[in-house]
């Protein structure tokens, strides 16, 4: 009789095949054995196959192919309905892990029932190389942890730097309504239904690519706007069980709407481009309706009349 695995190990994978390698022996050099590796490939027009095939002689690796592409979100919770392990541990197709990862990230879900989210430093590798230190470690609250990082940024991690408990999928699945956020609003919900351990060892490899620094600016600025509509939600719908009382949200709103400002530097020059007077106007829509638009706008000036002086 077949018995779950301990952990399920989900590669979600589009055109990655030149990073396949490198990913997936990185889990079948893990120091914890019991586990399952779960591949899907979300429809690649590359190799992907070809090299994903050297793997399945054993019997721990198993791979799915999507017939169409249904996006990042889509693929990602195509993973979790594959998965039979009582802990869930994502690797994104050109990272990598440590080869004790799993060892302690299982170590630490068997020690502590009432961890929700296990995460660890991160070690970032390729274009730009260098380690990411948690500002926090150790045991934490859930909400310790969702405070910490919505007055920052989601240092919680990327899928490959984070175990959560397949048990506490009642939350939910990832939301297809972000595009960046999405694994983010996945922690928060997970740390409202348990705590976090944070191991202060640089545990996975995050690979960071050229063509991620040099991103199409206009896409990058769309950031901006699911900040905004991210913190806003919060507010609304309070879906990370956050008490108000302790954690100023509508500080973080109008600090997110003049964010904004950033966009109507970038667009000014663009606008040229039809397409670009909308991305102007649900800037100043947004600065307008969180009562910053003057102050932001001032800021505006500011940095234009810097840049030209820079260029003089």
């Amino acid at each position: 009789m077949n018995t779950a695995p301990k952990v399920s190990v989900l590669i979600p994978t589009y055109n990655s095949a030149s990073f396949l390698d490198e990913a997936i022996q990185s889990v079948l050099d893990q120091s914890f054995p019991d586990y399952e590796l779960i591949i899907v490939d979300n429809c690649s027009t590359d190799n992907s196959k070809e090299v994903i095939s050297k793997y399945l002689s054993d019997n721990r690796v198993t791979y799915y192919k999507n017939s169409t592409n249904i996006g990042l979100v889509g693929n990602f919770n195509k993973c979790l309905e594959y998965a039979k392990g009582d802990y869930i541990k994502f690797l994104c197709s050109d990272d990598k892990f440590h080869p004790k990862l799993l060892e302690k990230y299982v170590a630490v879900m068997d020690q502590y029932p009432n961890v929700s989210l296990v995460t660890s430093n991160r070690a970032i590798f390729g274009f730009r190389n260098y380690t990411w230190v948690l500002p926090l470690t150790h045991l934490q609250k859930g909400k310790t942890v969702a405070y910490h990082s919505l007055n920052d940024v989601n240092w919680i991690g990327e899928p490959t730097s984070v175990m959560f408990r397949r048990a506490n999928l009642t939350v939910g699945g990832f939301r297809s309504e972000f595009t960046y956020l999405t694994d983010w609003d996945m922690w928060l919900r997970q740390l409202a239904v348990g705590d976090c351990y944070i191991i202060p060892e640089a545990l996975s490899y995050f690979r960071v690519h050229e063509n991620q620094c040099t991103a199409n600016v206009m896409k990058n600025l769309s950031n901006y706007f699911e900040d905004y509509y991210f913190y806003k939600g919060i507010k609304n719908h309070n879906l990370y069980k956050l008490d108000f009382a302790e954690f100023d949200i509508d500080t973080l709103i109008k600090r997110k709407a003049a964010d904004c400002v950033k966009v109507i530097i970038k667009v000014i020059p663009r606008l040229v481009e039809r397409k670009n007077w909308q991305v102007l106007n649900k800037a100043v829509n947004i600065l307008y309706s969180e009562k910053v638009f003057l102050p932001s706008v001032a800021v505006a000036i500011g940095l234009l009349k810097r840049k030209a002086l820079q260029e003089a």
